[in-house]
């Protein structure tokens, strides 16, 4: 590495001056030294201070120089990583909004799903509504019957009982003609009493077993 040079204007100020200008100042140096052997150092006098001058602004300008190319690729390594980072951001938030788009399809045909089951939950609601009210209808129905045939059976009873009174009343009427007679002088009219008796025994048979028979009939319909 070459050594450095020290140069001063006239107020004595002393640059440490870079490799590279320091290079170009010694080939300046050197053709000074030619014109002051060849001419005098009155030629370069007043042309070394400038030169000085320019060799330091020169020196300074490649120190920032410097400056801003090791800025620069500090920067540069910033925007690497920033890009590094981007692109991975850029990767996550992607896959983010696939799973968005994924879970926004799944949600809206559970949704649909769910619809379709309360729609149908409605209709079968609908439907057991109707039905119980059907049934309602049916039982009002079959209890206004019951209350018309149980009138009616006890219409019938009392029709009934008072037919079973009548016709008691006639066999007893009858059992009181027939006893007046002179039973003695007509053995055979004696008889007659009793074949009338059982006679109109046997003819209340059908009454009774027709009242039953509807009876029967009767609780069967209703239960």
């Amino acid at each position: 590495m070459a050594q450095e040079v020290v140069y001063g204007t006239q107020d004595d100020t002393h640059v440490v001056m870079s490799e590279k200008v320091q290079s170009l100042a010694g080939s300046i140096y050197q053709e000074f030294e030619k014109m002051i052997s060849k001419y005098d150092e009155e030629v370069v006098k007043n042309l070394m201070p400038l030169v000085v001058n320019v060799l330091e602004c020169l020196d300074l300008s490649h120190t920032e120089n410097q400056e801003h190319e090791v800025e620069v690729e500090l920067l540069r390594e910033d925007n690497e990583q920033l890009v590094t980072q981007y692109e991975r951001e850029k990767q996550l938030r992607k896959s983010a909004e696939q799973k968005l788009l994924e879970m926004e399809d799944y949600i809206e045909d559970e949704k649909k799903d769910y619809q379709s089951k309360i729609e149908s939950l409605e209709s079968i609601v609908r439907m057991l509504e109707l039905k119980s009210k059907n049934a309602s209808d049916h039982v009002y129905r079959l209890e206004e019957k019951e209350q018309d045939m149980k009138q009616e059976y006890t219409k019938l009873h009392e029709r009934y009982t008072e037919l079973i009174k009548t016709h008691m009343d006639n066999i007893e009427r009858t059992k009181i003609l027939m006893g007046s007679g002179d039973r003695m002088d007509n053995p055979r009219s004696m008889r007659m009493p009793f074949m009338s008796m059982a006679h109109m025994n046997r003819s209340s048979g059908p009454v009774s077993f027709g009242f039953s028979s509807l009876e029967k009939s009767f609780y069967t319909k209703v239960y």
